[in-house]
């Protein structure tokens, strides 16, 4: 049996971080990638890997938050977020990615008491 290698494909990308949201967008054939908790607290940021290359997209959109939880509607070619937490206070909030700018949804003033979860049907 073979043996299987990492290989290191770019050393510039987004900060070290966990519980952060990925979905893979089949409609531009890229992981996206949304905030997540790193040393020096929340990320709010937006990333993208093309396979190649890591390439942050979006500062402007969904709070900085960990745990949120995203999914992929193939029907309108979007990337949906879900909730998250940030520090003590969980979100209810729906946002949608459409590769260039994040669209606010639904806002909730509900919050939601557990882990975050979605589903997006078709």
């Amino acid at each position: 049996m073979s043996k299987l290698f990492w290989t290191q494909k770019q050393d510039i990308g987004p900060s070290a971080r966990h519980s952060f949201g990925m979905k893979f967008d089949g409609a531009r054939s890229r992981v996206v990638m949304f905030g997540g908790g790193q040393a020096s607290g929340l990320a709010g940021d937006t990333w993208e890997w093309n396979g190649e290359f890591w390439t942050q997209t979006a500062d402007i959109g969904p709070s900085a938050r960990v745990g949120s939880a995203l999914a992929y509607d193939g029907n309108r070619q979007r990337i949906v977020l879900f909730g998250g937490h940030a520090g003590t206070e969980s979100l209810g909030d729906t946002w949608e990615w459409d590769g260039a700018e994040w669209t606010a949804y639904f806002r909730s003033t509900t919050r939601t008491t557990n882990e975050s979860g979605i589903i997006v049907g078709r």
